[in-house]
């Protein structure tokens, strides 16, 4: 009978005689393979303001906390959280220290932390070294060397930017936030979606957050049209969430093969014991990626049982010609 996820069982619910936590190959002489797949994480460049104005509480004022104490513990508690989950890298902006606003020591320059796998632990301890002392705020350039690191990465992982930022970009001193809703367009031409985070104190700096929040592509969902676009700072807790949002979205469903099927029409997946059917459509089950057929993409409502109950819980069968998998 049909499960959830259209596959087949037997009367018992199970996918057919079939144990997907089975030895590879056993009771079998033609090369059957049993195995779990692992998850392949997303890729998020982490662009950070450190202009001094981050040191203002989230009023704009000298009061407690500042934006940068309320910032840096919630991006370093999801960064930790995600370790497994995404790899992160880490890009600061503006460069040196009171270097002078929109001068050339100020403008953004190599990436600080090159995004890795399993790399939690260094891009915070990076955070942790760095202080909110720069002049200006260059977002257009920032967001523009971002881009061009990005596209120096030859893996097919998909790769976002999380732009945080206290708002209006600064640099250069004319035009400066159509230049940087500018690099955004850029960046998602690209392929480079960017979420945007931000602390606004002004109504002019929400108007710049919204701008740039759209055109990454990724702005945040409310019913209230006039909610604001990007995602909320405004507290601890509240960045904590809106993070957790963020990296929730960009999870991804993507489940490397150690090599090609050997018979690309006997292939079984399934979610513990729940089988899920191949559609080449891409809305709900799962399909091959590419011709090389060395990665699975689950859709639909196999992808959100995933976000649920883990990658671990993922299977593969590699089955012999004319072999049922279901």
């Amino acid at each position: 009978m049909p499960d959830d996820f259209g596959g087949v069982g037997d009367a018992n619910g199970a996918p057919g005689d079939l144990d997907p936590g089975a030895d590879p190959g056993e009771g079998m002489d033609c090369g059957r393979q049993n195995f779990n797949v692992e998850r392949k994480p997303a890729s998020i460049l982490l662009v950070l303001d450190r202009s001094a104005s981050m040191l203002d509480d989230p009023n704009g004022d000298d009061g407690t906390p500042s934006k940068w104490d309320i910032v840096v513990p919630a991006l370093q508690e999801v960064i930790t959280s995600t370790n497994e989950a995404a790899s992160w890298g880490l890009k600061v902006f503006p460069q040196g220290h009171r270097a002078g606003s929109c001068s050339a020591e100020s403008f953004p320059s190599d990436i600080l932390i090159p995004i890795a796998m399993n790399n939690a632990s260094t891009v915070n301890q990076a955070i942790s070294e760095t202080e909110a002392e720069g002049d200006g705020t260059p977002t257009g350039d920032a967001i523009n060397k971002a881009v061009e690191y990005l596209k120096t990465l030859q893996n097919d992982d998909p790769k976002y930017i999380l732009l945080a930022t206290d708002g209006d970009p600064s640099c250069p001193k004319s035009a400066s936030d159509e230049f940087a809703v500018q690099a955004v367009t850029n960046a998602a031409a690209a392929g480079f979606h960017t979420f945007v985070v931000g602390i606004a104190s002004s109504e002019s700096k929400v108007k710049a957050l919204n701008g740039l929040a759209v055109a990454g592509l990724e702005p945040r969902q409310d019913p209230d049209p006039l909610a604001p676009k990007f995602y909320l700072a405004s507290t601890k807790d509240q960045l904590v969430t809106s993070l957790q949002t963020i990296t929730g979205e960009v999870s991804t469903c993507l489940f490397p093969l150690s090599a090609a099927p050997p018979n690309p029409d006997h292939v079984g997946v399934f979610i513990g014991d729940q089988a899920v059917m191949q559609d080449t459509t891409g809305t709900d089950g799962w399909d091959y990626t590419g011709p090389d057929m060395m990665t699975i993409k689950l859709s639909g409502a196999a992808c959100e049982q995933v976000a649920t109950s883990g990658a671990a819980s993922v299977k593969v069968i590699f089955g012999c010609k004319d072999d049922p998998i279901y």
